[in-house]
């Protein structure tokens, strides 16, 4: 009995031993298609490899990872998905051991550079048998399937062929269909190195004239030398370039005509038009998925790239597959081009050439706008670059002439200025709202200079009109008193005077159609009383860009409303600001500004204007200091705001760089006036 109870367990523990050894051997395949999807959506390729059965990896002669990693990177592939129904093999009564292959569909996804791609392909697994430690083990591997490197590939010879179209670029338009940046014509400018009588000549007259490197010039004609018939492009112009004439006469020199942009007003247009270039391999790391070639051109400046995604328009695309000998299996993807959009502007040309010609020769910036509509009609940025020379990258003569070429590309209308006493008005409507002013109210005023209390130790406000003692609000606008708007901020109070500046957009960018820098009235907060003083009559930290200070009177003829600014045709006409101060602080800050322009006393009164416009203004001049004790600095910046109260069609926002030897915002003055009668 006790003999029978061994061998019964011996049984039990051979028969056990025996079953978990077969299990040991009975490999689950979906294993290893489990094993090869994840390699597959990691991108894994040597994983894939070594998931194949030897001899589909004997039917390539490629690389395997190279090939993959050459197709996914022509095509961006950035994510792959793949998804197969798994057997039951208990359920299907599948005896692994009875057979050699399963078939399984699949469905692959994968996001690329061209978009979603979707197909379905077949995953079969073969069954081998190999020796491991001295016995005989089943494992299955991959029937490998070009279909599994991309859809379409049928044989391991196919190749995959990427072609692109490029989009036209759109328009850019004024608000009268006047072209500012078009695809038009350029002259390409080169040799034929045959026809010339004399190289070196030639290529050196050619240099002078444009202004280039000599050698670069000559490597360029003689690119290439072994056809001398043939033409060497060497740079490319204008058509309106004025040096074209004077290239023609070197013998050997020919101008051949090709597509390329156009900008048709050059600097008066500049910086806010901009320019396109060839992108370079920085930008195209950055916009690395959005179909951008290594030949492709990009915004470079201006609304050339603020409009980049707008004006660039969608690639075409075609993926097709070639068999082994060159004929067209299958095209997978035919996208034909999306053209860029064209774009309308709110600004007139003719006004922007009639502003630019007015400042040139300053240094400074001009905005002009319909008050009521909140449209921009002109914004010139002075002095300026040329966007065709920059497009052909070419030299700017202009540069030649300054001390530092950077000013050029210097968006004067876009940077924060110090205001100085075109910033009063503000101050005015917040303390009218406030009840802190009296327009009726006359404060006598002693002398020239003024200050609070001995607190201020050496610091005082300063003004000009110091013969005038008696002061109400409408003299002390027409005179722009400095120490009368010193003492209304005090009046008002750092807490209220913050709470005006947030309600007049200071602290962040203002909704515009080009970026702008934010309107600040500090630097860290109003921390004294003195600094409180100075930023009532625009100085302290105060500053500000043109189009902001511009929009902001637009509320003295609007009710107290401000309308949008707006710089394209397609936006609609609503309000920035709605009831941002009463109709009667309105009417009251107006009114002084009148004065401002047809009093005698007014400093922006003159007896001819040179047109027959009504208007009202504010003229200012900021002293650009470096800290309240800087007495060497004598930098001065001339504003002047002027806006037809009659027709309320026309606001002019001026400022100039140092006119501290030109007469002071007086100059300026004249210059808008000049502007306002060029128009009419």
């Amino acid at each position: 009995m006790r003999k029978r109870l061994s061998f019964i367990f011996y049984v039990i523990i051979t028969v056990a031993f025996v079953a978990a050894c077969s299990d040991e051997k009975q490999v689950n395949p979906e294993d290893t298609i489990n094993d090869y999807i994840t390699a597959w959506e990691n991108q894994n390729y040597e994983a894939m490899e070594d998931a194949l059965s030897e001899d589909s990896q004997d039917e390539y002669d490629w690389e395997f990872r190279e090939r993959f990693e050459k197709i996914h990177g022509d095509l961006g592939i950035e994510a792959i998905d793949v998804h197969f129904e798994s057997i039951n093999f208990e359920e299907e009564e599948i005896d692994l051991d009875e057979i050699d292959t399963l078939n399984y569909d699949a469905n692959v996804q994968m996001k690329s550079r061209l978009g979603d791609i979707s197909y379905s392909t077949n995953i079969t697994l073969l069954k081998t048998v190999q020796t491991i430690e001295d016995e005989e083990v089943d494992v299955w591997k991959i029937e490998w399937h070009p279909s599994h490197l991309f859809i379409g590939l049928q044989e391991n010879n196919d190749q995959i062929h990427i072609s692109t179209e490029s989009p036209e670029r759109g328009t850019i338009y004024d608000r009268n269909g006047q072209e500012l940046a078009v695809n038009g014509e350029i002259y390409e400018a080169g040799f034929v190195p045959e026809r010339l009588d004399d190289f070196d000549e030639a290529t050196k007259m050619f240099a002078e004239i444009l202004n280039l490197n000599i050698d670069t010039v000559r490597d360029l004609a003689d690119n290439y030398p072994d056809n001398p018939d043939w033409f060497a492009p060497v740079q490319q112009l204008s058509l309106t370039d004025p040096r074209t004439e004077q290239l023609l006469e070197i013998p050997g020199v020919l101008l051949n005509r090709k597509e390329g942009r156009e900008y048709p007003y050059g600097e008066e247009f500049a910086h806010l038009i901009g320019y396109i270039g060839p992108i370079t391999a920085e930008e195209l790391e950055e916009r690395e998925g959005e179909q951008y070639e290594t030949h492709s051109v990009i915004g470079k400046r201006g609304l050339e790239i603020v409009l980049e995604e707008q004006l660039r328009g969608k690639p075409g695309v075609t993926v097709t597959v070639f068999d082994n000998e060159g004929n067209t299996r299958d095209i997978i993807i035919k996208e034909d081009p999306v053209h860029g959009e064209d774009i309308t502007l709110t600004v007139d040309a003719h006004l922007q050439r009639q502003l630019a010609e007015t400042l040139s020769n300053n240094a400074g910036a001009g905005v002009v706008m319909n008050p009521s509509t909140g449209e921009v009609l002109a914004l010139a940025s002075l002095p300026a670059y040329d966007s065709n020379l920059r497009y052909l990258r070419l030299p700017d003569p202009r540069a030649e002439d300054i001390d530092d070429s950077n000013t050029l590309l210097t968006r004067r209308f876009q940077q924060a200025y110090s205001p100085g006493s075109v910033f009063k008005p503000f101050t005015a409507a917040a303390g009218l709202e406030e009840g802190t002013l009296d327009p009726g109210e006359t404060i006598h005023i002693d002398g020239k200079q003024w200050q609070a209390d001995e607190s201020w130790g050496n610091y005082r406000v300063t003004r000009v009109n110091e013969h005038v003692n008696e002061v109400n609000f409408k003299t002390a606008m027409e005179y722009s008193d400095n120490i009368y708007f010193a003492q209304q901020a005090l009046a008002l109070g750092v807490e209220q005077l913050e709470a005006w500046a947030e309600r007049f957009g200071f602290g962040k960018p203002m909704p515009f159609g080009f970026p702008m820098y934010a309107s600040t009235l500090t630097n860290d907060g109003i921390t004294s009383d003195v600094l409180l003083a100075d930023t009532g009559y625009g100085q302290g930290q105060v500053q500000m860009p043109p189009v902001h200070l511009a929009s902001l009177y637009t509320m003295f003829v609007n009710d107290g409303n401000i309308p949008q600014p707006r710089l394209f045709d397609d936006e609609s006409e609503e309000m920035w600001k709605e009831n941002l101060i009463s109709e009667e602080t309105a009417t009251t800050v107006l009114n002084s500004l009148i004065a401002v322009v047809e009093d005698r006393n007014g400093t922006a009164f003159r007896e001819n204007l040179g047109h027959t416009r009504n208007l009202a203004g504010k003229t200012g001049t900021a002293e650009l200091k470096q800290s309240q004790d800087d007495d060497d600095s004598n930098e001065e910046l001339g504003w002047y705001v002027a806006l037809d109260y009659e027709e309320e069609d026309l606001l002019v926002t001026v400022v100039v760089e140092n006119v501290e030897n030109k007469g002071g915002s007086g100059y300026v003055v004249d210059l808008v006036n000049e502007f306002i009668g060029n128009l009419e």
